[in-house]
């Protein structure tokens, strides 16, 4: 075989060998996924959030947390420390910076000290006329509000305060109308008789401003 014959052969399969090489399926190495608990955990630290990891845990009615956690601080003091999602815990961060310091500051001109609140995870489902649906509670993706306190000792009581009149009465109604912008659903006193004690939010797939 002719050496010119030769040069065309390895000319020919060093083209060949280039386009597999540009090819989606050669080109395109695996990328590693990214675990979205660990980096909803990382940004918990990062705003030095205290808490305490959980087991995640699944039962067969598909109550379970995912991403669990104990939470015990984070922009607040808590009432007592409550177990949920961690992706429900980083919503509240936010929900605690943007909307209820801000408005408490503005009304009281005092900072929030303490949220009162009735937990998180209770594995039930929803109390509503969805019965048949599994309540965001189930997965520590909700948590029940009963109130605030200010760090003059100040207690603002949904209980007492809601239907009341004056800067407590509106405060209240402020800080549920603003967490309509950073949670999927808001139920207030407003809605039925079984939220009159506390403001329910939750980060679940449904949408409601229960203001």
């Amino acid at each position: 075989m002719g050496l010119r014959l030769w040069r065309m052969i390895l000319a020919a399969g060093l083209v060949a060998w280039l386009s597999a090489c540009d090819s989606p399926e050669v080109a395109s190495a695996p990328r590693p996924v990214l675990d979205s608990n660990a980096a909803c955990l990382a940004n918990l630290d990062q705003h030095h959030v205290i808490y305490d990891r959980v087991k995640d845990w699944s039962e067969p009615g598909g109550c379970g947390i995912q991403g669990a956690i104990r939470v015990k601080r984070d922009a607040t003091e808590w009432s007592r420390a409550t177990l949920m999602a961690c992706a429900l815990e980083s919503t509240l961060y936010t929900y605690e910076t943007t909307v209820l310091i801000p408005a408490a500051q503005r009304y009281f001109h005092h900072n929030v000290r303490r949220v009162l609140n009735m937990g998180a995870y209770n594995c039930r489902a929803e109390r509503s006329e969805h019965a048949d649906r599994l309540s965001q509670h189930a997965l520590g993706r909700a948590i029940d509000i009963s109130g605030f306190e200010l760090d003059d000792g100040t207690t603002i009581s949904v209980l007492k305060d809601w239907r009341g009149k004056g800067e407590r009465s509106e405060f209240l109604h402020e800080v549920a109308k603003g967490a309509c912008g950073v949670f999927s659903v808001v139920i207030t006193p407003n809605q039925n008789a079984l939220h009159r004690d506390h403001i329910h939010v939750d980060i679940g797939p449904y949408k409601l401003c229960g203001y």
